[in-house]
């Protein structure tokens, strides 16, 4: 294998605090499942843990891969990273029926004072009916894909960090509630005849069609990011536009038509088998049914919990895991690095090279900075992996100047990038330096830099914002239940397991 294709190969870009919480979402689905096998329960078997786990892995792959690496240089990457986020991920995680392992997998303090009642809210339920409704599914899967492919958003995206997880976030939740009348997955009821999800898919697929015809016959490129970085595989940007346009147009078609077709072939055979499997999902147990049969088995901490004071107990071990998972998550979330965080600031020519250098977006900060760059042959724009650069810094007027410093691959994610750190210690005006070697050629290169002063005050990382948010929100819902005098009476379902009725749970 060429080493440019190794390296490629070996640029992931793991996001800690995703991963964590995948892995986290797993354990819960996995603990929840086994419990339900446990209890008796028959309508998760094997099969659907299996493709619940393989939506997680399809999501982190997604996030993580080196499609998530090379999406800010080749779009193709980037509508990769979309048709596993949007057409893989969603289905595969719904056939799984999440909703149930996952609220028994949690602790039972949770499952209790937090889920159970968010699930059986009267608000919860009208907004997941209404947003489970096929036409706002519809349109929402729709508006999300034509609004993030629009050049103003999508360059966005590709310019913040921020902005980039937020659009595969919204891309991923839309998708979710896209599949979810595709899917109907237990316990939930269907709202339209299973035949109108026919025509519900075939209609999504038009959409899909005109956005990938858009990008494969345009004669303009509508994302001028492409053009501005360094090609690396050869091809330009407005042909990476059209492939990236025919990936959409094939994938999603097969996404959107497979299904049709084989839900079309199941409505014409007979309404039998269809009505069987309505039967089932009707016959279902309600979610307050499974929590009271699973808890009847006997296990040991449960019995350890009923004679040391059990509630107590839940709560203070809720409290102390949600706190040392919360405060984790957080740290996970603001203290990792992301190459997205950086943008071309440079790119010369030289001698027989080529340079691209990268830096922080925005103005640069007096204080520690990384840079990357990226060495090409001049004629053929083929990576120069051998060659060696060294960075130093000098300020203007001033006799001030840094070590140099020797890049390497091994600081980058994208492997085909070469990363070093300068301590730019002062604000005011300097001068980068990078000094380019191979074999017995060598150049040299300059880029300026404006330095600013640090921010004064202290910096809030958003993510523990969200987490006093979201703590404050249970905080709230819990002090209002027991404060009110509402407290959750037992169900009549929960003496015996329930032979007919399903809780709408979304």
């Amino acid at each position: 294998m060429p080493p440019v294709s190794q390296a490629v190969l070996l640029s992931w870009s793991v996001p800690p605090a995703a991963t964590l919480a995948l892995v986290l979402t797993a354990l819960v689905y996995l603990r929840g499942w086994v419990l339900m096998r446990h209890a008796g329960v028959p309508f998760v078997p094997l099969w659907r843990a299996v493709s619940f786990l393989l939506g997680l892995l399809s999501l982190w792959i997604a996030l993580a891969s080196p499609l998530d690496t090379f999406s800010g240089f080749v779009l193709t990457a980037h509508m990769l990273q979309h048709m596993m986020l949007m057409m893989l991920a969603p289905p595969l995680l719904l056939l799984g029926a999440p909703v149930v392992p996952l609220v028994r997998g949690l602790p039972v303090f949770a499952a209790r004072e937090f889920a159970g009642p968010f699930l059986n809210w009267r608000v919860a339920k009208r907004v997941g009916s209404a947003l489970t409704h096929p036409i706002v599914a519809l349109l929402l899967m729709g508006g999300a894909m034509f609004a993030w492919h629009t050049p103003r958003l999508y360059e966005l995206a590709l310019a913040s960090s921020s902005w980039h997880q937020f659009e595969h976030a919204c891309f991923f939740l839309a998708s979710l509630v896209f599949w979810w009348p595709v899917i109907q997955p237990w316990p939930s009821r269907t709202r339209w005849p299973r035949w109108a999800v026919v025509p519900y898919l075939l209609v999504a697929d038009l959409e899909n069609t005109a956005l990938a015809a858009i990008l494969v016959f345009s004669d303009r490129l509508l994302y001028p990011s492409y053009d501005a970085v360094p090609r690396l595989f050869g091809f330009s940007a407005l042909h990476d536009q059209a492939a990236a346009g025919a990936i959409m147009w094939v994938m999603g078609s097969l996404a959107f038509v497979v299904p049709a077709i084989g839900i079309a072939i199941q409505c014409l055979q007979s309404n039998r088998g269809h009505a069987e499997i309505v039967a089932d999902r009707r016959q279902g147990p309600s979610l307050d049914g499974l929590l009271a049969l699973s808890q009847r088995l006997a296990f040991p901490a449960r019995f350890l919990r009923d004679r040391l004071s059990g509630r107590r107990i839940e709560a203070i071990s809720f409290l102390l895991l949600f706190a040392v998972t919360g405060l984790y998550l957080a740290h996970l979330a603001s203290s990792s690095s992301d190459d997205d965080n950086q943008v071309l600031r440079l790119s010369q020519q030289s001698g027989p090279f080529a340079v691209s250098v990268f830096a922080p977006a925005g103005e640069l900060e007096a204080g520690p900075s990384d840079f990357s760059v990226l060495i090409q042959n001049r004629n053929s724009q083929d990576v120069l992996q051998d060659a060696i650069v060294a960075l130093r810094a000098e300020q203007a007027g001033n006799s001030r100047r840094t070590q140099w410093v020797r890049t390497r691959t091994e600081d980058s994610e994208n492997k085909l990038l070469q990363s070093a750190s300068l301590d730019l210690p002062h604000n005011g005006d300097w001068l980068l330096d990078i000094a380019v070697a191979r074999g017995g050629e060598q150049a040299d290169f300059s880029l300026p830099l404006h330095v600013v002063k640090p921010a004064t005050g202290m910096s809030f990382p958003w993510s523990y914002g969200v987490l006093l948010a979201f703590s404050a929100i249970l905080l709230f819902a819990y002090l209002r239940r027991h404060l009110s005098g509402t407290l959750p009476v037992p169900h009549p379902a929960a003496k015996t397991a329930p032979q007919g009725g399903t809780a709408n749970l979304l």
